[in-house]
């Protein structure tokens, strides 16, 4: 999932422009990009998350495009600067209020720019027919009904809003971008929890999952989504 993301931030931004990592954890996403000449900005609320940044970029000598900031989510308004372009992975979105985090975004991405963000789904057909396999059906029924949910990340519980794609764009983003795309992540492939599938079946449906998702059906169906963005003037 994480390289099919990086071939679309790839694709979307490049070399020169300098662009807002939000929740950029440790720097994963950031390090890619910067290899290849885009400026980042992480932002995350964990200095802990900040420092392993820093220490990242300085090791792999791209501190220079590579830059951290230890800043709630919440708090993004306080940014002064416009940037070229802004992403965010693995569903750190899920954990704040995307109204005012829309606004924000919109506030500080210049015109033309990119915006991808790869949230939560509120449905996952694969939980969906776990749940069936273990005949819990009536938790099946109400899967795609749940709008909030906890995850226990780090050994804490942390409340998660749940969205389907074009949900999210038309409450909190239409205002201010053109919804350019939308696609599952984790529709067809299994999750790793799912070991009784033969390899070669597993890595048949990995790369049908890369190819599918914006296919009317699945791709509100993953357990993530992916929205692509460009900043109207």
């Amino acid at each position: 999932m994480r390289h099919a993301l990086h071939r679309h931030y790839l694709s979307a931004f490049s070399p020169g422009q300098r662009v807002l990592d939000l929740g950029c954890g440790t720097g994963t996403d950031a390090l890619v990009l910067a290899q290849r000449g885009v400026a980042v900005l992480g932002i995350d609320g964990s200095p802990a998350m900040i420092a392993q940044l820093r220490s990242k970029a300085a090791a792999a000598r791209l501190d220079h495009l590579v830059e951290g900031c230890v800043l709630p989510l919440a708090e993004l308004g306080g940014l002064g600067e416009r940037i070229d372009g802004a992403y965010s992975s693995f569903a750190a979105l899920s954990t704040v209020d995307l109204a005012p985090l829309g606004e924000d975004i919109g506030r500080l991405v210049r015109p033309g720019g990119r915006v991808v963000l790869h949230l939560l789904n509120r449905f996952s057909l694969w939980e969906w027919l776990g749940l069936l396999g273990h005949r819990q059906w009536r938790a099946a029924s109400q899967l795609h009904r749940q709008r909030v949910r906890s995850f226990r990340i780090g050994g804490v519980e942390v409340e998660h809003r749940q969205y389907f794609a074009r949900e999210a764009y038309a409450r909190f983003l239409a205002h201010g971008f053109t919804l350019r795309s939308h696609y599952a992540l984790g529709a067809l492939r299994p999750p790793h929890t799912v070991r009784r599938l033969p390899r070669g079946l597993t890595a048949a449906l990995e790369n049908a999952d890369t190819r599918l998702g914006e296919l009317p059906g699945v791709r509100d169906a993953g357990r993530f989504f992916v929205l692509d963005l460009e900043r109207v003037p």
